[in-house]
């Protein structure tokens, strides 16, 4: 048994402090154990939200196998397509164990260890770069391929910084989530900014009880999501009347940051709209975005797959990951990743032992949950392995976790 917790913790320990980086691939290490989520099927109890998760695994695992099997065994499926393994392993690994061991001593390590090395690395960036040049020139771009990516980490660990500051309240406490807050803002990664703002947000509006601002806050991005494409969607199905394969057709010299805004406006959330539509129930296939032209194929009513027998796993999403699952899975698939991502809510909301790591949680959640209303952040591996490997340690620490029956669910 203190083999196997050394083990399982060490690997755990690992991924954590390996999510610094992609350059090298430490943080999918747990990966590596998702065959043990096997054992889940011999466990009399299990946490509530992981229970949900695992029901979301198998629909999702039965999209893939229906739309493109032969994904499971390549590789670019899991860095693209399919990163929703690599970023939920740990949900599915980790609960599974249940040790006793110090979980707010390496939490601490951890945060001290991201803000001396990225405080270095963004030092390194302000001596060495032109910050009267281009944007790609200032952009702060830390041990990741995408500014992005990079932004989505630190506003994870941001979470950790505010919720240290919050409970702590002292000069050095807020010296660290102040510096942190200025390199994510040297990303430009405006997903990731918005999110951590409205997380903490969101964070407030719960522990204070105020869950009808909670919900008008919630709502805010929904309405801006159905005003976008009450806007796109007609040119984009004006562009089908065309032709079945759209492209995007942009001036060069609107610049990046208006390129980004009406790629989505008028190509992405209309696309992902456009296959939620052609297959209301169960989406077009898991993977199928990305897959033109469409051809589609009718199995029942208001259930089709698309047929393109050229299978692409590429960065080209929705930028959207609400109607990113809608598209790809459906109404039946959204929902059931919300009654995950809700009963996640309700449990965090309800640990009353760590106070500190509560929050933290709660505040990455909520930012989580935002900035995938601005990209496809919910299954992101930058973003989502601190929060997947920080919860996942979390479950598997004995002295704080009360497991419930299966069939309470």
């Amino acid at each position: 048994m203190e083999l196997q917790r050394k083990f399982v913790l060490g690997l755990a320990l690992v991924s954590l402090f390996g999510t610094v980086t992609n350059f090298v691939y430490f943080s999918p290490l747990l990966t590596l154990l998702v065959p043990l989520a096997l054992f889940a099927l011999n466990k009399d109890e299990i946490q509530r939200p992981v229970a949900w998760l695992y029901a979301f695994v198998l629909l999702f695992l039965t999209g893939v196998l229906l739309y493109h099997p032969l994904s499971l065994v390549e590789f670019g499926f899991y860095r693209r397509d399919g990163n929703f393994v690599i970023s939920y392993a740990p949900l599915l690994i980790l609960p599974l164990f249940s040790f006793k061991f110090k979980i707010q001593r390496y939490f601490r390590h951890f945060y001290l260890f991201v803000v001396a090395l990225y405080g270095l690395l963004f030092l390194y960036h302000l001596l060495t770069a032109n910050i009267f040049g281009g944007l790609r020139e200032v952009v702060f771009g830390g041990l990741f391929y995408a500014q992005n990516a990079v932004g989505g980490f630190l506003s994870i660990v941001g979470s950790l910084g505010f919720a240290y500051w919050y409970h702590r309240r002292g000069k050095k406490e807020g010296f660290y989530f102040l510096l942190l807050f200025v390199i994510l803002l040297a990303t430009y990664s405006r997903g990731s900014i918005l999110g951590l703002v409205l997380g903490i947000a969101g964070w407030y509006c719960t522990v204070t009880d105020r869950f009808k601002t909670l919900v008008l806050l919630l709502l805010v991005p929904v309405l801006f999501t159905v005003g976008s494409l009450m806007i796109g969607y007609p040119f984009y199905q004006g562009q089908l009347a065309v032709s079945n394969n759209v492209e995007v057709e942009l001036d060069e010299e609107i610049g990046t940051k208006n390129a980004n805004v009406l790629i989505r406006l008028f190509y992405a959330f209309p696309r992902a709209y456009y296959l939620f539509q052609q297959s209301p129930v169960l989406g077009t296939g898991v993977g199928s975005y990305d897959d033109q032209p469409f051809d589609f194929r009718e199995i029942v009513p208001y259930v089709q797959y698309n047929a393109q027998p050229n299978k692409a796993h590429t960065d080209a999403h929705a930028h959207h990951s609400y109607l990113q699952l809608l598209a790809e899975q459906g109404i039946v698939g959204l929902l059931l990743f919300l009654t995950f991502w809700g009963s996640l809510f309700l449990y965090l909301k309800n640990i009353r032992d760590l106070p500190v790591l509560r929050d933290y949680l709660l505040i990455a959640f909520f930012t989580i949950t935002f900035a995938s209303f601005t990209e496809h952040r919910i299954t992101a591996p930058a973003m989502m392995l601190p929060f997947t490997i920080s919860l996942g340690m979390l479950f598997m620490h004995q002295e704080t976790i009360k497991r419930v029956k299966i069939r309470e669910l």
